[in-house]
């Protein structure tokens, strides 16, 4: 590359847009479709690059002959067990765990979709 193109570049100063934030996202979720004035809350942590990958172990595996096993159960129970930050009503992990359906699918709904962790990796060839 020459002077003059490297010149056109600035380089970052402000490392912390760089970085994962400390906070978590609040989330409302009805949680009775009957009476949507129900709701509870959700914080959601926001994930890193390693999170991501940790993730993706969690649900996908890839055997010696090539093909790949994916287990959404192992990654909701992931998703849930580290990213949900808190929720009002307190709920515990295994109360986390135990929600009725209807529920817990509106939760996956605000937490990373497990095809966006996957489709880059896949896609590149890329393996551990």
């Amino acid at each position: 590359m020459s002077m003059e193109k490297q010149s056109d570049k600035i380089l970052l100063e402000d490392i912390d847009s760089l970085m994962v934030g400390t906070g978590s996202i609040f989330h409302e979720i009805p949680v009775d479709d009957d009476r949507p004035e129900i709701v509870m809350h959700v914080w959601v942590k926001e994930m890193s690059f390693m999170d991501t990958q940790k993730a993706v172990k969690e649900f996908v595996s890839i055997e010696q002959t090539g093909e790949v096993n994916i287990d959404l159960s192992s990654y909701w129970k992931y998703m849930f067990m580290n990213c949900i930050e808190r929720t009002e009503p307190v709920l515990s992990k295994a109360q986390l765990m135990a929600l009725k359906p209807e529920v817990a699918q509106r939760i996956t709904q605000i937490l990373p979709q497990p095809q966006d962790l996957v489709v880059g990796p896949l896609e590149d060839g890329l393996s551990e």
